[in-house]
C-alpha cells in the first residue's frame, strides 16, 4: 500500500486508519465524487474510441459495496493510470511523478530540477516487481 502506514486514497490524501478502514465522510466523499470523475473520463474515453466496448477495461466505477481496501486499491490505480486528466489532481499527479519542473532563471536550485529521463523511469519501475510484492 501506498502512503502512511495502512495505507493512503491517492488525490484525495485520505489515509486508511488502523482498523483498516475509512472514516465514513471519507468513503462517502471518495465514493461520491470519484463517480463524476470517473464517468467523466468514461464519457471522454467513449467519445474518443468510439464505444463503450473499446476502452480500458480497468475505467470502472467504484462500487459502494466494495471494501474500503478493495475502493482504495481500485481508486488508486485509476488515478496512477489517469490522474493527469482529472483536472482537480493534474498538477499533483505531474508533480508525484514527473517531478517539479525547475525554473531555469535560479541555478541555486538544483534540487527540483525536471529531468526528462525521469518519465522513463519511472514507466520502467512501474513494470518492475518489488520485493516487497513477493510476500
Amino acid at each position: 500500500m501506498v502512503g502512511g502506514r495502512y495505507g493512503k486514497v491517492k488525490g484525495f490524501n485520505f489515509y486508511v486508519q488502523k482498523n483498516e478502514r475509512l472514516k465514513p465522510f471519507e468513503r462517502k466523499k471518495l465514493l461520491e465524487q470519484s463517480e463524476i470523475l470517473i464517468s467523466n473520463l468514461i464519457d471522454e474515453e467513449t467519445k474518443r474510441k468510439g464505444s463503450l466496448e473499446n476502452i480500458n477495461k480497468n475505467i470502472t466505477l467504484l462500487d459502494s459495496s466494495y471494501s474500503d481496501e478493495e475502493l482504495l486499491e481500485t481508486w488508486n490505480k485509476i488515478y496512477d493510470e489517469y490522474g493527469n486528466r482529472f483536472e482537480r489532481f493534474r498538477t499533483k499527479w505531474e508533480r508525484d511523478n514527473l517531478g517539479t519542473i525547475k525554473d531555469f532563471g535560479d541555478k541555486k536550485d538544483e534540487s527540483k530540477s525536471f529531468n526528462p529521463l525521469k518519465i522513463n523511469w519511472i514507466k520502467n519501475r512501474k513494470n518492475k516487481i518489488n520485493i516487497s510484492d513477493l510476500g
